[in-house]
């Protein structure tokens, strides 16, 4: 056949009972100028036989490669990429399948706006047996969203060849989130854009690798480590952390040094801090003296400091502490680039948490960036006919982006520090890292801590 415009890959291992039919839906394409490139990865189940009896009805459009091991997704799609021959690839996965029109719809979308390197479809849910669940709309790129830290789904994405090869296509080093590595190394470099008609049909079922999501979080912030040390020069941001340690709560008395676990409450903030590479200075701001002489004593590279009175005062705000607490560091020749505001309250966030905050800061266009958590209840709001679902798609247990609900857990606060001021402390655009919920946890009354304290327990056990 003469050269394929467009390269559709699938990867797959013990898919083999879905394979067919991700197979039939690239032969059902209304644009026509495609080739198929299927990678076994070392399957245990029938894939070899399905693949090999499409292959032999369609030799000229089909070639089937066979992993001698198990090499997983990344390598697999390195191997359909270094064997693709059209001037767009696009991944398909193995128990999805397409839309008839997602070819014609997304390459014309490319052959008409050369300068977009990458275009993405909506796409509909489906379960196990291919029952709809769903619709997935995501938000138009440059008039829903400007701030680009919700990467397209890997599968269904369609990218343009030499871009995918510019970048060096996948880094094998993670297990998963090759969609997310790759809108990482394009979305800075290249543009992006997306379709809002639905093209593919993503099967939801217990076996995805996005089910599991400590991993996938713990990927993400590899992957942004990763890019800002790629990314990175000879100048790197100088940054701040502020700690507030206010110890004169009614509720809490003398909580920043209260035992959880043995060690008092504060230590678990500092060690955080204190962890987390290129933080150059750590600021404790308190309004008790045992919490100076303490940190000062058991942390001596910390900064520990008495806060004027008016800012233990109920009525102060987050932004008026760490202001006071970056004029206090200017007024002594230390000026930070980026302020990190961590909550004393939160022990079970990491210094891993702290450093994927001021890794989006670097990575996205964002004045400032927050710790969250996805909540994954149904919830309502009183309408005229009564209550009705704020989020309607959980009744299906999916999530979809424009129903999905952050919550702030105040663990970690990153901002620059010019758009720090006494009355603002998240700017105009807001990036956001998520953490899990079993992290997100804070201390707001004394039983809280004995609650904590059995989380940690039972990851002790565990490890």
């Amino acid at each position: 056949m003469p050269k394929p415009g467009i390269t559709v890959y699938i990867t797959c291992y013990n898919y083999g009972h879905y394979l067919s039919q991700a197979i039939e839906s690239v032969l059902a394409q209304t644009r026509t100028d495609w080739e198929l490139i299927i990678i076994n990865d070392c399957s245990k189940d029938d894939t070899d036989r399905v693949a090999g009896r499409y292959l032999a009805a369609y030799p000229d459009r089909i070639r089937v490669f066979c992993n001698d091991r198990a090499r997983g997704l990344l390598a697999s799609a390195n191997r359909a990429l270094r064997e693709a021959r059209g001037h767009y690839v696009m991944r398909l996965d193995a128990d999805d399948y397409l839309d008839e029109n997602a070819l014609l719809v997304m390459a014309h979308y490319l052959d008409q706006h050369p300068d977009v390197a990458l275009v993405y479809p909506n796409y509909i849910y489906i379960d196990r047996s291919g029952n709809i669940l769903g619709v997935e709309q995501r938000k138009r790129v440059g008039t829903e969203t400007k701030l680009l830290d919700l990467p397209a789904h890997g599968a269904g994405t369609m990218v343009r060849n030499r871009v995918l090869k510019s970048v060096g296509g996948y880094d094998e080093t993670y297990d998963r989130q090759d969609s997310y590595e790759l809108w990482m190394k394009v979305v800075n470099r290249f543009q992006v854009a997306n379709v809002p008609t639905p093209l593919f049909y993503y099967r939801k079922h217990e076996d995805s690798l996005t089910r599991d999501e400590t991993k996938l979080l713990e990927t993400r912030a590899r992957i942004k480590r990763a890019h800002v040390e790629r990314n990175g020069g000879p100048v790197y941001p100088r940054v701040a952390a502020v700690i507030g340690a206010k110890n004169t709560y009614t509720h809490l008395p003398n909580v920043v040094l209260t035992e959880v676990m043995g060690r008092p409450l504060i230590d678990y903030t500092v060690d955080a801090a204190i962890g987390v590479a290129g933080l150059e200075t750590v600021v404790v701001t308190t309004d008790d003296q045992a919490v100076v002489e303490y940190c000062r004593k058991r942390y001596p590279e910390v900064q520990a400091r008495m806060r004027p009175s008016d800012l233990s005062d109920e009525r102060a705000t987050e932004s008026l502490v760490v202001n006071e607490t970056v004029d206090f560091l200017e007024l002594s020749d230390n000026y930070p680039d980026i302020i990190v505001s961590l909550n004393l309250h939160s022990p079970l966030r990491k210094a891993e948490h702290i450093q994927k905050a001021i890794d989006t800061l670097l990575l996205y266009n964002a004045d400032s960036v927050i710790s969250v958590y996805e909540d994954t209840d149904l919830y309502y709001v009183h309408t005229n006919h009564g209550l009705e679902p704020l989020n309607p798609a959980r009744h299906r247990k999916i999530r979809v982006e424009r129903e999905a609900l952050y919550v702030g857990n105040g663990a970690v606060r990153a901002l620059w520090r010019d758009i720090l001021s006494k009355d603002d402390i998240a700017g105009r655009s807001v990036g956001h890292i998520v953490m899990p919920y079993m992290d997100s946890f804070s201390i707001k009354k004394a039983e809280d801590i004995r609650l904590i304290e059995y989380i940690m327990n039972q990851r002790e056990r565990k490890n």
